[in-house]
């Protein structure tokens, strides 16, 4: 139940729940990182990072010559060819960033 003063000085139960909260907090994040930690070093896991590095890769080849005489098309084909990068960076930076946050 909310206080009826939020600017009111907490008392000692308030003071040990946040504390017990915030022990809560971090042995969750530490099972969590765990978890990431492993997943990173599943055989599985780096199957899947060389085949999307490698999708990646076929995708920026595709950027080295115009596939469309007509700007226009040209343009809408680059902009999915980035979509396309963006997307498979950010499946390959999530990862990385859940392990560093260990």
């Amino acid at each position: 139940m909310p206080k009826d003063n939020p600017f009111a000085p907490l008392t000692e139960k308030e003071i040990l729940q946040k504390e017990t909260d915030k022990k809560d907090i971090a042995k969750q994040i530490e099972v969590v990182s765990n978890m990431a930690a492993q997943c990173l070093d599943d055989p599985k896991f780096k199957k899947y990072r060389e085949e999307f590095e490698a999708m990646r890769k076929d995708v920026f080849e595709k950027l080295h010559s115009p596939m469309y005489p007509n700007p226009v098309e040209d343009a809408f084909y680059l902009r999915a060819c980035m979509n396309s990068i963006l997307i498979l960076e950010k499946l390959l930076d999530a990862p990385k960033k859940d392990i560093r946050s260990k």
